[in-house]
Parts: C-alpha cells; sequence; structure tokens
C-alpha cells in the first residue's frame, strides 16, 4: 500500500515561469507530509520541462507530444495519482502555507466530505469567487451579454466566502478530493474544456457526493495566463462546452436554446471587437476568435477545440 498522502497533478503550458512559482511554493510549505508532485505537460515551447526537470528532479514529468487539452492531461495524472487525495492544481497558482496539509487533515477529521474546493485570491491579494451554482438557461444568457449583476445566486453571493458552506461546483484551479472517488463517477470528461470541473462536480453530486467551499486555506491565482496565449481556444471552448454540458445533463429544449444564445452571444461579440479591434491588439485577436468559434456553434468538437 503506499504512503503517500496526497498526489498533486498539474497541467502545464507554456507558463514556465508560473510553474516555476508553483512549484517552489509548494515545496517550501509542504516538509512535513508526505506528497507526490505530477506534472503533465501539453507540448510546451518555452522550456517548461527542462527548467522543472533541472530544479525539481522529485516531480514526476509527463511530456505530451501535443496539446492534449486540460481534462485529458489531468487524466494522465489521475491514472498514475498514489495518493489518498488528490489536489488537481492550475499551475498559474502560488502557495502563501502549507494549504494541502490543512485541506488533508480537514478531510481525515471530515471523512463525509469527497470534494473540496478552496478560498482563491487574486495576484493583488483580493478574493477570488471559486464556487459556483450549475449552469442555467437564464446564467448561460447573463453571462452571455454582460449582464452578470443578476447572477448573484449563482455566484454565492449571498453566502459568507469566510465560512464553510456546501456548493455545487468550484473552479479547476483548485480542486481537492478523495482519489477513490473517481472510480465512482470517472475522470474528467475529455470531450470539454473550460467547463470540465463544473462538469465533474456535476456528476458527483449527482451520486449523492459531498462537495463543501473552505476557506480555512487560501492560495493565490494568477488567472487567465495560459488563457491569454490563444485566443481561439480559451474564447471557443467557452461557447462549445456550455453547449456539450447541456447536451449531456440537460433536455433537447433546453440545449436547444443554449445553441440559439451561443449563436447570437458570437455574433454580438464579432461585432463589438470588429468595432473595438483599432484600439487594441488584444481586441482584434477576440474579434479572429469569434470569426472561428462562428461556424462551429452547431458542431462542436468533441475535444479542445
Amino acid at each position: 500500500m503506499s504512503n503517500i498522502r496526497v498526489s498533486v497533478v498539474i497541467v502545464n503550458y507554456n507558463v514556465r515561469e508560473l510553474i516555476l512559482t508553483c512549484l517552489r511554493t509548494l515545496y517550501t510549505f509542504h516538509t512535513k507530509m508526505s506528497i507526490e508532485v505530477i506534472v503533465v505537460d501539453n507540448q510546451s515551447k518555452d522550456g517548461s520541462c527542462e527548467a522543472i526537470r533541472k530544479e525539481f528532479p522529485q516531480v514526476i514529468l509527463i511530456e505530451n507530444h501535443e496539446n492534449a487539452g486540460f481534462p485529458k492531461a489531468n487524466n494522465q495524472g489521475f491514472e498514475i495519482a498514489k495518493g489518498e487525495y488528490v489536489f488537481m492544481l492550475n499551475p498559474d497558482t502560488e502557495f502563501v502555507e502549507n494549504a494541502i496539509e490543512i485541506l488533508a487533515d480537514y478531510q481525515d477529521a471530515h471523512p463525509e466530505i469527497d470534494i473540496m474546493g478552496l478560498r482563491l485570491l487574486n495576484s493583488d491579494k483580493s478574493l477570488q469567487p471559486s464556487a459556483w451554482r450549475y449552469p442555467s438557461v437564464a446564467s448561460v444568457f447573463c453571462e452571455s451579454f454582460y449582464l452578470s449583476s443578476f447572477l448573484k445566486k449563482k455566484n454565492y453571493v449571498d453566502q459568507d466566502w469566510n465560512s464553510i458552506f456546501q456548493a455545487e461546483s468550484f473552479s479547476g484551479a483548485a480542486i481537492f478530493f478523495k482519489k477513490e472517488i473517481l472510480d465512482k463517477i470517472g475522470n474528467l470528461d475529455e470531450t470539454m474544456f473550460w467547463i470540465e470541473d463544473v462538469e465533474f462536480c456535476f456528476r458527483a453530486t449527482r451520486k449523492g457526493l459531498h462537495c463543501i467551499y473552505f476557506p480555512k486555506t487560501e492560495i493565490i491565482h494568477h488567472i487567465g495566463q495560459s488563457a491569454k496565449k490563444n485566443y481561439n481556444i480559451s474564447l471557443s471552448n467557452q461557447v462549445f462546452n456550455k453547449i456539450k454540458f447541456f447536451k449531456k445533463h440537460h433536455s433537447t429544449f433546453a440545449w436547444l436554446i443554449i445553441l440559439a444564445i451561443s449563436f447570437f452571444h458570437v455574433l454580438f461579440k464579432i461585432l463589438l471587437f470588429g468595432v473595438l479591434s483599432p484600439l487594441k491588439a488584444m481586441y482584434w485577436r477576440k474579434f479572429k476568435a469569434y470569426i472561428y468559434t462562428l461556424p462551429k456553434i452547431f458542431n462542436p468538437p468533441k475535444g479542445i477545440a
């Protein structure tokens, strides 16, 4: 039987300096417990693998020969993980304390808990929301057309973010769970990207598993650094995978409504960023990404776009 308590699984894609900071702070604050760290690299071109091998030879490094996508790469790590617990962690995170030990100790003391999402901080140390209720037709509509002020209930604005509470889903930047639940609900859905964390939690709660938001420890999440490197992937998959989520888990009628919302959402963004594109290169890149997305809405790719 393995004596490893926690397996940390990190998927890396061209964020060399960020993952090195993540690993440095992880090992700095965790010296008293048995942890294995598994990094799955999705064909980074920035020297990430070479730097990890040099500075952290103890890391189990899987080097993919293509960008396999976030869910598939995580599953590669899950398959070889030996820990009692798995900590799915983004490479753009930074530890400020022994968060992994705190999470493991709490789950040891509360065996009824299966999945935990923890408190995330932005780079400026402000609170970063990391728990959400499941998507609905209304929430997708509001998110698509800058009406987020109507999403207070979905975003748990009605909760005290300094207290533990039961939540439906968590940010995939940092999810801590019992490894044994993978036998009950399966791995991440590899056909999805950008909503795989929500879909994973959705299957868990449907099986009656207990999920909580746990703010008694925190880490910094320098959000969206990988996404900025390829808007074609990040923006298109935010659209595609809401469509796929509703097709998998909801009625045909709801799925068709989401299709319609997504189509008009992309048209709206093409118009918006087309007007703004002369002002900033970022707007031009987003304009091109939504042009790329439009013809694929009614036949979304099965995996990463």
